[in-house]
């Protein structure tokens, strides 16, 4: 009887260690993919030099993306939309202007 429980005991133990194991190895994939936030903030910052004073990571239209405000030195905040998977500047927005800069125009 006491063969039955510690074998029992035993494979539990190794199906949990198998779903913790996979569990970290699917985060681990997931980091290796795409932009850290520092990376993000980077490409902003050589796209608009300044102060970041704002930075989200949100889906827009199914994709993820960082929204990253810049406070230049010129007291004109900047939001600038960067593809979190590529690093591909999406959009670059001047606070009071009425149209965006799109990547595509540069």
């Amino acid at each position: 009887m006491n063969t039955k429980v510690l074998t029992g005991g035993a494979l539990t133990g190794l199906v949990f260690a198998g779903v913790i194991g996979s569990m970290v190895s699917a985060q681990t994939v997931a980091d290796a993919t795409g932009l850290t936030e520092d990376q993000a903030i980077e490409i902003a910052l050589m796209e608009v030099p300044g102060e970041v004073t704002e930075v989200e990571k949100e889906r827009d239209d199914g994709e993820q993306v960082y929204e990253i405000e810049i406070l230049g030195a010129d007291g004109i905040e900047t939001e600038i939309k960067i593809a979190a998977q590529t690093g591909e500047i999406l959009e670059v927005e001047v606070e009071g202007s009425d149209c965006d800069k799109d990547d595509d125009d540069a």
